[in-house]
This record gives C-alpha cells, structure tokens and sequence, in this order.
C-alpha cells in the first residue's frame, strides 16, 4: 500500500487542533514507553534537533542547522537561539546535553540502542551542541527527533528520579503551545 501526504483544505498554522487518541496514553514519559499513542501527543508537545517531512529528510527544529565531519564521528548542531520552554525558561545547549547524558544513554531504549558509540557531548556557548561518536551507524541521524531523542527542560529534571519526575504527565515542552 502507498500513502501520499494528506493536505486539509482550508489549513492553517496556529489555533488548535482536536483529536481522539485511543486508547488514552497511560503516560507522556515517551522516552520509557513509546506506544504509538504517546508519541501521537508527545510529538506535539516536544520538539526534536530535527524533524523528518514527507519526503523523509531532515529538516531544521531545535537545530538551525548541522555539519557533520568527512568521517561522521563528529556532529555540530546550532541551535535556534529564540526557542524557550512553555514555562518561559530558554532553551539552551545545556539542555541538550542533559537529556543526551541521562535520557538518551541511560532510559531511552531506541536511543541507547543507535546511540551506544555516542561518546563525548560538547557545549561550547548556550547555542552549539556537538555529537562525538567512536563509530557512525546509518540510523545516527535518523533518530535525532523529537520521539528518537527527547530533550527535557534540565531546570526541572536534574537531581531528581526522572522516570517519576512530576513533570512527566504536566509536560513542560519547546514545541506549539496554546
């Protein structure tokens, strides 16, 4: 079966879309559990470094824009300097790296799986994040989206039990909100 983009007639960016979601996602945590439904709202919430269109190729998100070195071990991602979380707070490389160091190596089942030669994560301003690997896989880049490699807000899960941060189910997110 082939599927082709759906285009609504009449669409447009902004105001609020209204969905069924079943059955009801038993948490937000996509991060742990990464059932369908979850992402379906999760992904509305968060934003990833990249997004995937139609067409399946990268597109800038979190991340203005990306060069990855001749050999792929090396990745740099400059990051959209206007992006804040909903509570106000700016988004920064911290951030990142935070979520890259105790969700995506550590809880992330699919992350830690792609990313187990991801080494070393350097933060050299508020606003660059760059990605050293000891060996690039083809499924690399592809999961540096929002569901693939979530990024937490940092001010509110460091120090604590993340798998039962409150924040879990009240997110706290970068992408569209009301």
């Amino acid at each position: 079966m082939v599927s082709s983009p759906v285009t609504l007639t009449g669409a447009k960016q902004g105001g609020t879309l209204t969905a069924v979601i079943h059955p009801e996602p038993p948490t937000l945590a996509f991060f742990v559990n990464s059932a369908t439904m979850i992402g379906a709202v999760a992904s509305k919430i968060f934003d990833g470094l990249v997004e995937y269109g139609p067409d399946l190729k990268p597109r800038p998100q979190l991340a203005e824009s990306w060069t990855v070195s001749p050999d792929s071990l090396t990745w740099t991602f400059r990051l959209r300097q206007n992006a804040t979380w909903h509570d106000g707070k700016p988004f920064t490389s911290a951030d990142v790296k935070f979520s890259a160091e105790e969700v995506w190596l550590k809880i992330s089942p699919a992350a830690r799986r792609v990313l187990q030669y991801l080494t070393k994560i350097d933060t050299p301003d508020a606003h660059t994040v760059v990605l050293q690997l000891s060996k690039s896989t083809p499924a690399t880049f592809g999961i540096l989206d929002s569901l693939g490699t979530p990024i937490l807000p940092k001010h509110l899960y460091e120090n604590t039990d993340i798998r039962n941060n409150p924040y879990i189910n009240k997110p706290v997110g970068t992408g569209p909100s009301a």
